[in-house]
């Protein structure tokens, strides 16, 4: 009994059917591909006004705050004023510190992502882990924002300048004032911090960036800094 060969016809369909099936399975792939990168930047887009606007108007007030309050505690005759505004320039300028060490750059992502070669399919791909990458970094930011750690910190180095002026400065009411007020401000710059990217990030390895939603509005707000200036912009 001899073997069965396939006839070359046989061969010949059955090598041109795994052709066409490994090239669809490629288009496939890119194609999803696309729909990843266009969701992620989609998202940056959402939060972008959000992430410029939280991150520059938040250094802006406390690096004018350190400002105000380091010039006052070298003018003011009251030595209390002058003590109150030495530690709250310092409280000031660690927060405004931490806002240039440790941005908030989601808006940085959404234009750097747009700027991205993706015309062929390699290219698409680079652009696809790079957008990966910048996506749970801004996650990471958001949730490090939102964390406990944050949250400790913060009330440590409030609870620092409260005991300076309760102990040092033998001022126990204005102690509490002090540390009541530097966390009412550091809590409220918690709570107006983005959580857009944490979201996506979430949705993204859940798989669910099929589904589009509506189209973005284009930013209205455009916010620079230069110097010791911010400029704000708005686009009617």
């Amino acid at each position: 009994m001899q073997p069965f060969k396939p006839s070359p016809t046989a061969s010949l369909l059955s090598s041109v059917t795994l052709s066409v099936a490994l090239l669809l399975g490629a288009n496939s792939s890119h194609g999803d591909d696309q729909q990843r990168i266009d969701f992620i930047q989609q998202q940056f887009e959402q939060t972008r006004d959000h992430s410029e606007m939280w991150q520059w108007g938040w250094f802006g007030f406390l690096g004018s705050a350190a400002t105000v309050q380091g010039i006052a505690a070298n003018t003011v005759d009251d030595d209390k004023l002058q003590y109150d505004m030495s530690v709250g320039a310092v409280t000031s300028f660690l927060g405004a510190a931490d806002m240039l060490l440790n941005p908030m750059q989601s808006h940085n992502f959404s234009d750097q992502l747009q700027q991205v070669n993706s015309n062929s399919d390699m290219a698409k791909t680079d652009k696809l882990q790079q957008a990966e990458s910048w996506l749970a970094k801004a996650a990471a930011r958001e949730a490090y924002e939102q964390s406990w750690t944050n949250h400790l910190l913060s009330g440590l180095v409030n609870g620092l300048a409260g005991l300076a002026v309760a102990y040092d400065d033998k001022r126990p009411i204005d102690g509490w004032l002090t540390f009541a007020t530097g966390v009412a401000v550091t809590e409220f710059k918690i709570y107006t911090a983005p959580q857009t990217m944490m979201a996506a990030q979430q949705a993204y390895m859940n798989g669910n960036y099929s589904a589009q939603t509506a189209k973005v509005t284009p930013r209205r707000w455009n916010i620079a800094a230069a110097g010791p200036n911010l400029f704000v912009e708005y686009k009617f």
